[in-house]
């Protein structure tokens, strides 16, 4: 005869094993446990275990409507026993209406083995409390043959994480192109589009050859389309897209008084129709976003590595606040606190990114390094909200500026520097060719020009103890073919990397050769933000100001102000090849696009080679040698005369 105790323990170990399967498919969705695997109770990440009860009793309640049959003490184990027995955890229980697919599919953060797949399925039904059960399928061929298949499986989400999908294929080739799609658990027959990334080569792969990488930053929504996304989405040899951040703006967009853009004018207001600056409201606006043609295809068509700036939280964030919000009563916006405003910011960002949470203790970790064989290694740095010092909020410039060269002071950390550093010279040691470095600001010095000389704290120029840091680094270990990655200021321009302090220094850096250098910088201009040059210039306008901006800063080898769009960095053993495009009318959906000006450094050079631009006349914007006579202008500390 079975004791009372045993009989209470069948219950029980059904409902535990009933439990674990319903974690089970929720583990496999990433977004439950972003941005760290193993920070728990921030607000940041999910308890899974928690969510698996609540969807267990919501679907054993309505199963308890229809269990007539089964009266007294023993219809609760009998409900658990029959809900265990009849619906599995692979779909059967899961929501059994329609889905659509409305904002695309994404692929991220490739290695070698293995890339992030995301998507956002959406319930017709947006009454149910049902999970969404999606499968998943990578393959090596576009028609998904059998044989292709390599690597399948299905996952669910739920309203807890905005229905945010994403999963990790693995068990992939290295430098291998793959198609993937998702589709309902229920129902094959309701499918996403198909997308496509190639995977990384082995970390020491010493034989490719060939890395071309697509840069983003700064997309605004209502100032103007996102062409720069369509014309590298047309390109077939790009390898990888990069987004350096301002992936989204946080600001009003609807043209009206107090908000910003012609989003009216261009049926471009991004959703909601505010400052946003809770969860639901981050979420809305990146949906908002991703329904773009432009940005869904180039998401659809090439793996993306990706990292914020300011404003997917809001403008000049830094550790402990924004420049208009903060902890304090008065710097607390609509009853949010920046604390809780910075929270549902960074976990919309993962809820919407393909990208990798990181296995550490850093709730808002995202820096992170990637391997391209031994052609590259490309470091993905967060100057901006990790741990970053107070910045310019525009009523402090002149407290920013007198601090700017504190030795204390730090873009990112201690920690992310010692760890940058450390790399750094890891991928010198073992033999990695170029090292990019992927992140948001502008770092070689940049003055504005006349009357006030204005200098931009906000950026490396605020933290120049930080820099100096940096650039010792790179001297002292003799680390060669430096490439740092730029954007946020709405404007692009092409350095020569070399010390601040090295300025009134004529030995030290000759700008006619670029002897002296430690690197080059590619810093690239929006993808529709406004020009930091003045929004409505003429195109004479635009080229003057650029030509002044030459002529005043003795490293920076070009300066355009004048159009919207992207750069790409391509990569071979020898050399390093960079091509900016632009367009001059981005309030137009097929704008044309125009090749601007190209860039070559040589391996070992750590400069970019001259004649820049093969010596001709850039289609928008100003060279420093169109300007410049070197041999009858010398640099006076301020400008050349």
């Amino acid at each position: 005869m079975r004791s009372s105790t045993s009989l209470a323990l069948v219950p029980l170990l059904a409902f535990i094993g009933l439990t674990q399967a319903a974690i089970a498919p929720l583990e496999r969705n990433m977004a439950y446990r972003s941005p760290s695997l193993s920070v728990g109770g921030s607000g940041l990440s999910h308890d899974i275990e928690s969510i698996g009860h609540q969807i267990i009793r919501r679907s054993a309640e309505l199963k308890r409507r229809n269990f007539d049959s089964v009266r007294g003490g023993h219809a609760a184990d009998q409900l658990v026993l029959d809900y265990d027995g009849k619906y599995g955890s692979d779909g059967r229980d899961a929501y059994q209406g329609n889905v659509t697919f409305p904002y695309g599919v994404a692929a991220g953060d490739p290695y070698d083995d293995s890339a992030i797949l995301w998507t956002h399925p959406v319930p017709a039904d947006n009454t149910t409390k049902d999970p969404v059960c999606l499968q998943y399928q990578v393959s090596k061929s576009q028609d998904f043959s059998n044989g292709n298949i390599v690597d399948s499986g299905y996952a669910w989400t739920t309203s807890d994480v905005d229905y945010s999908y994403k999963v990790e294929a693995s068990n992939l080739e290295p430098l291998t192109k793959y198609s993937y799609r998702f589709f309902a658990c229920h129902d094959h027959s309701i499918v996403s589009p198909t997308g496509h990334f190639k995977t990384m080569p082995e970390p020491n792969d010493e034989s490719v050859d060939k890395l071309k990488i697509a840069v983003f930053s700064c997309s605004n929504l209502p100032f103007g389309y996102f062409n720069a996304y369509r014309g590298a989405a047309e390109s077939n040899d790009v390898d990888l897209a990069m987004h350096i951040g301002d992936y989204i703006y946080e600001s009003a967009g609807d043209g009206s008084k107090g908000s910003y853009g012609d989003g009216r004018a261009l049926n471009r207001v991004p959703l909601p129709n505010k400052e946003i600056y809770t969860l639901e409201d981050y979420r809305q606006r990146y949906a908002s976003y991703r329904l773009d043609k432009d940005l869904q295809t180039l998401h659809q068509k090439k793996a993306w590595l990706l990292v914020w700036d300011d404003h997917e939280v809001a403008d000049n964030s830094y550790n402990h606040g924004t420049a208009d919000s903060n902890n304090t009563a008065a710097g607390t916006k609509d009853g949010v606190t920046f604390t809780d405003r910075k929270r549902s910011a960074v976990k919309a960002y993962y809820e919407w990114m393909p990208i990798r949470q990181v296995d550490t203790t850093d709730g808002l970790r995202i820096w992170r390094k990637f391997q391209y064989g031994k052609l590259a290694d490309i470091s993905m740095l967060d100057t901006r909200n990790y741990d970053r010092d107070i910045t310019d909020l525009y009523y402090n410039t002149d407290e920013i500026a007198a601090m700017s060269n504190d030795t204390s002071r730090s873009l990112m950390g201690g920690k992310q520097e010692r760890w940058f550093y450390k790399n750094l010279v890891h991928s010198q040691e073992r033999g990695a060719i170029w090292k990019l470095v992927g992140q948001q600001i502008v770092v070689n010095h940049l003055h504005y020009g006349q009357p006030t000389f204005e200098i931009n704290y906000d950026a490396w120029d605020g933290y120049k103890a930080n820099r100096r840091r940096m650039f010792n680094t790179i001297k002292e270990n003799k680390i060669d073919n430096t490439i740092f990655l730029a954007g946020d200021s709405h404007a692009a321009w092409v350095y020569d990397a070399i010390y601040e302090q090295w300025e009134n220094n004529t030995n030290a850096y000759d700008p006619s050769s670029g002897q002296g250098a430690l690197g080059v910088e590619f810093a690239g201009t929006a993808v529709s933000s406004p020009s930091s040059y003045g929004k409505s210039l003429t195109k004479e306008q635009y080229t003057a100001n650029a030509k002044r901006l030459v002529t005043i800063n003795r490293n920076l080898q070009y300066a355009d102000g004048g159009t919207r769009g992207y750069f790409t960095v391509s990569l071979s053993k020898q050399e390093a090849n960079a091509n900016f495009y632009g367009f001059f009318n981005n309030t137009l959906p097929d704008a044309k696009q125009e090749l601007l000006a190209t860039f070559n450094v040589k391996r070992g050079a750590n400069h970019l080679t001259r004649p820049i631009n093969g010596n001709r006349k850039p289609i928008s914007g100003a060279l420093q040698g169109e300007v410049i006579d070197y041999k009858k202008q010398k640099w006076n500390g301020t400008a050349f005369e």
